[in-house]
């Protein structure tokens, strides 16, 4: 049985919570601020629009290629949403949480942070390296994303 790794990772600049909510949380925007790595996000199924409830709902981020299907598991618009992984990944039991936490100084900081465990024993430690580099660029791009919507400037 392969051991329990967990991972937290934090940016902190000048951006909307909100707008950076609405962004990770709508499947289909996700190549617009994602980066090279996610060419293609979609929902899986159709279902509520825009502002809907989107727990339980399955969206597919990855390439043309290889999808990886995320089940939301959190969706509290702006503060947190979390998602875990369905498809049989190197890891077992992956979960996700993403935190949006405004500071009194104008500046949000975003918290993104999980759980997995390993399956081939002695790779936990090569996801979580992985994981923390790959989110991190994600959360740099989304704040780039939602900074360039707001048209925020330091």
């Amino acid at each position: 049985m392969g051991r329990q790794f967990r991972y937290a990772l934090e940016r902190s600049r000048r951006a909307d919570a909100a707008v950076m909510f609405d962004l990770l949380r709508d499947a289909e925007s996700w190549t617009d601020w994602a980066g090279p790595p996610i060419t293609y996000a979609a929902w899986r199924d159709e279902g509520p629009g825009v502002g809907g409830d989107v727990v339980g709902r399955v969206r597919l981020v990855g390439n043309q290629r290889s999808r990886t299907p995320e089940e939301i598991t959190i969706d509290d618009r702006p503060h947190m949403h979390g998602y875990r992984v369905l498809t049989r990944w190197p890891v077992r039991d992956y979960e996700s949480r993403v935190e949006f936490l405004p500071r009194g100084d104008g500046t949000t900081t975003v918290r993104w942070s999980g759980e997995f465990v390993e399956r081939i024993p002695g790779t936990g430690w090569l996801w979580k390296r992985f994981l923390l580099r790959f989110l991190g660029g994600l959360a740099d791009n989304l704040i780039r994303e939602a900074r360039r919507r707001t048209g925020t400037h330091d």
